[in-house]
């Protein structure tokens, strides 16, 4: 009997978003995806359903249950597409902190979800839902402890010295002062909005100087306890020496 090897591609499990195979494939899920961000940026994640996103996209609902079991499986494929992006702006920061005044870190922290919000209008409405936010929901890392990850790591280029939990810590606030600018931005009743982010970016760079005196000092702390270290272990050298001494004698 001749062997004949399988063909066969490995079945997606239920509830599993289905890959396209091909490249009409991607464009469709691409339009799907485009479709229903606009409809969670418009009416939020409970209030849109499957049929509107399938009417907006002007696809069959058949077609978007293909590649999308559930609402959930559309929403999450949309956040995960988000948080990499705000992943990888994080990084690119990071990478340059190093030749950044510490006023531009500061800038481009306090605006950065601010200015996403506005060409991703959707991300506001998802990351809020705990269904789709959480670790416990996603099986991985949690969106603000990605988040805060991004930035802790920010703020570890920006004060080398700070320990991991201060600097995790102190990302926790960071990102809180980020989502407040946002609602800085948007509130109506600020007569001069481009003044108030100016005047609110200074608060950040207050805090991001804070952060970097507290790792001097961590740096000043462990060199002078490392000084300390070797000066006990060269005096007990030397009296262990003399000890030998005195012995001989």
């Amino acid at each position: 009997m001749n062997s004949q090897k399988s063909t066969q591609k490995p079945t997606p499990l239920p509830g599993e978003p289905k890959a396209p195979r091909r490249a009409r494939g991607h464009a469709r899920v691409a339009t799907l995806l485009e479709a229903a961000s606009a409809e969670f940026a418009d009416k939020g994640f409970e209030a849109t359903t499957m049929t509107a996103i399938a009417a907006r996209a002007q696809s069959s609902i058949g077609s978007l249950y293909q590649f999308f079991p559930t609402k959930e499986q559309v929403a999450a494929t949309l956040l995960e597409q988000y948080v990499g992006e705000l992943e990888a702006v994080l990084d690119r920061l990071r990478e340059e902190v190093p030749s950044l005044d510490v006023a531009i870190v500061a800038g481009r922290l306090a605006t950065l979800f601010l200015a996403f919000r506005a060409t991703h209008p959707a991300f506001v409405a998802l990351a809020d839902v705990p269904a789709l936010v959480s670790a416990e929901a996603t099986g991985a890392a949690g969106v603000r402890e990605r988040m805060r990850g991004g930035i802790a790591a920010v703020l570890a280029a920006l004060a080398p010295g700070l320990p991991a939990p201060e600097a995790w810590l102190r990302a926790v606030i960071v990102q809180h002062l980020m989502k407040a600018a946002v609602t800085l931005g948007l509130d109506a009743t600020v007569d001069d909005p481009g003044a108030a982010l100016a005047e609110f970016q200074r608060v950040v760079q207050g805090y991001l100087e804070d952060a970097m005196a507290a790792g001097r000092a961590a740096q000043a702390g462990a060199a002078r306890r490392g000084a300390a270290s070797k000066g006990r272990a060269a005096s007990g050298g030397g009296a262990r020496r003399q000890g030998k001494s005195g012995e001989s004698a």
